[in-house]
């Protein structure tokens, strides 16, 4: 059965540390006395209203300081970023970088307030779980991870595929996963775009007699790239094709598949999702649209960033 998954649908979800326990204590005080202040004036002749009130204030901000301990407890908090590749780990200290395969589980707990009537989310306390340990982190308001949640054993699973080096999926690159496979995808690309194998398997049209194929795509050769970029888990091939569909777009000018290739730019795939911004700027997407390749670069190896870097100023 196809499975469309939708990809992620954020950029960039910083998460903080909590307060001290400190602080929680003077959060609760205030609370409190805040209580006590608006019992204290709505009272008016009636002494025995913020009586009652104190007392439950008091009672409330004890509730959610306790509250917050039990939700703390076994969960290490840290400063994270969750972007649609996976999560990085302090960030701004000694980067750790957790990829979809390696996590088991995303939790969200929101903290509401009432604002005229309507509920309001003050913010968000997000777990991550993996095999040896539960990281937390919070954000004001809402953390907008409804999807993530929902899809992320797809994402996962869509992110530890091998890539490929025919439109296929048949073949992979290198070992599948633990080598660089950018230099192995131009080349594969630059021979299906200048022999006339590749020009036949690509539907390109006649050369002149100084060429194999025009370096144009045909519209038959736009709906076979259309075709790979918009095979996911559906497909299920053995390895994923979209990469080489990317730079084969890139290189024959395919300006049609530019909507096509926005729609990978946050695939969990991170090769797929930087050979897709790379092959959109130099089609002539914009860049904002598009994003920075640095965005990726964490989870990527150093050397197929450094050639994505390069191929997309060419």
């Amino acid at each position: 059965m196809a499975r469309k998954v939708p990809p992620p649908d954020f950029r960039y979800v910083w998460l903080m540390p909590g307060p001290s326990s400190a602080a929680l204590a003077v959060a609760a005080g205030t609370i409190g006395l805040g209580a006590f202040g608006t019992a204290l004036w709505g009272s008016g002749q009636h002494p025995f209203f913020f009586a009652f009130a104190l007392p439950f204030g008091v009672f409330t901000a004890l509730s959610l300081v306790r509250s917050e301990e039990r939700r703390r407890k076994g969960t290490r908090e840290v400063a994270m970023a969750i972007v649609p590749w996976g999560v990085l780990v302090e960030p701004d200290a000694e980067l750790r970088v957790l990829r979809w395969p390696a996590i088991r589980s995303i939790g969200v707990e929101v903290a509401h307030t009432m604002q005229g009537g309507t509920p309001s989310v003050v913010s968000s306390f997000v777990t991550v779980q993996t095999d040896r340990e539960l990281l937390g982190g919070r954000t004001p308001g809402p953390a907008g991870l409804e999807g993530l949640t929902v899809n992320l054993d797809a994402y996962a699973e869509e992110a530890a595929r091998p890539v490929a080096v025919d439109l296929g999926g048949f073949e992979h690159a290198g070992d599948g996963a633990t080598e660089p496979v950018v230099g192995d995808l131009l080349r594969c690309a630059e021979d299906l775009c200048a022999t006339s194998q590749g020009a036949a398997e690509l539907g390109l049209p006649p050369g002149s007699y100084r060429t194999i194929a025009s370096p144009s795509a045909a519209p038959e050769t736009v709906a076979l790239l259309r075709h790979v970029l918009e095979s996911g888990l559906d497909a299920a091939p053995p390895a994923d094709p979209r990469p080489l569909a990317t730079i084969i777009a890139a290189r024959l000018g395919a300006r049609d598949l530019i909507p096509d290739l926005l729609r990978l730019v946050s695939s969990p795939h991170p090769v797929v999702a930087a050979l897709a911004k790379a092959a959109a700027i130099r089609l002539g997407a914009p860049r904002n649209r598009a994003g920075a390749i640095d965005e990726v670069a964490s989870f990527l190896f150093e050397e197929d960033y450094q050639r994505i870097a390069r191929w997309v100023e060419e």
